[in-house]
């Protein structure tokens, strides 16, 4: 027996739900551990940034700043 260590990147999921689908998939599950964490964009907030942007090269264009 071999002992394996993996990252796998998920989005949406908690770690209890990584650990059944492993399970689920015939997978022995040692350990999960949260490495790192962040906070991704809506579409919302992707579009406010990009009108955010454009309103300060305008601003940049025109002397401003």
């Amino acid at each position: 027996m071999t002992h394996a260590n993996f990252l796998v990147k998920v989005t949406d999921a908690t770690m209890p739900q990584v650990r059944k689908a492993l399970q689920a998939a015939g997978i022995e599950v040692r350990s999960i551990i949260l490495v790192h964490k962040e906070k991704t964009e809506t579409q919302e907030d992707s579009e406010e940034i990009q009108e955010e942007k454009k309103d300060e090269a305008k601003g940049e264009e025109s002397g401003e700043n």
